[in-house]
């Protein structure tokens, strides 16, 4: 089994790589609406393989639900990672962009020092999307959850093994 990251980026263990998301994925989401776009720049992502897929997770400020790992609630920021946001990443060398970016060294460091706590929580995440996504597959009737609604891996149910 190759490693999400290889070819571009090399890690051992848990490696927390930042950087933005290329133009090519743009052009190519654009229709999808729930995924986080600037018009001056793109959004800074966190990659992280998890179980065979390669995900980005932007930083985003201002986050008010609870899917998402906070590394700064200072003047009522809540900047920190938007799992609700996340995307997965089918072609590394096409949808990421390669340079680097720079975050504030404070963010970094708790960022790292959380790293293994990020990784469960994204997880938890993940799976509670998929256990919600089959939920209201059973009984189509139900109404639309926030989570699912407002979530951009609806846009990758065919690489989570989700099927409509």
């Amino acid at each position: 089994m190759s490693a999400p990251f290889a070819g571009r980026f090399f890690f051992w263990g848990y490696a927390m790589i930042f950087r933005r998301l290329s133009v090519a994925f743009y052009t190519e989401f654009a229709g999808c609406a729930e995924i986080l776009t600037k018009e001056d720049r793109p959004y800074y992502v966190m990659l992280l393989a998890l179980d065979g897929l390669t995900y980005a997770i932007p930083l985003r400020s201002y986050i008010n639900h609870k899917f998402c790992f906070i590394a700064d609630d200072s003047g009522g920021q809540n900047s920190g990672l938007d799992y609700s946001k996340a995307v997965i990443i089918t072609d590394v060398a096409k949808y990421i962009d390669p340079a680097l970016v720079t975050i504030r060294e404070n963010e970094y460091g708790f960022f790292k020092k959380n790293e293994l706590f990020i990784k469960k929580g994204f997880s938890s995440y993940v799976a509670f999307y998929k256990k919600e996504f089959r939920r209201r597959q059973k009984n189509p009737s139900l109404p639309e959850s926030p989570l699912c609604r407002y979530a951009t891996l609806k846009y990758f149910h065919k690489e989570l093994g989700l099927y409509e």
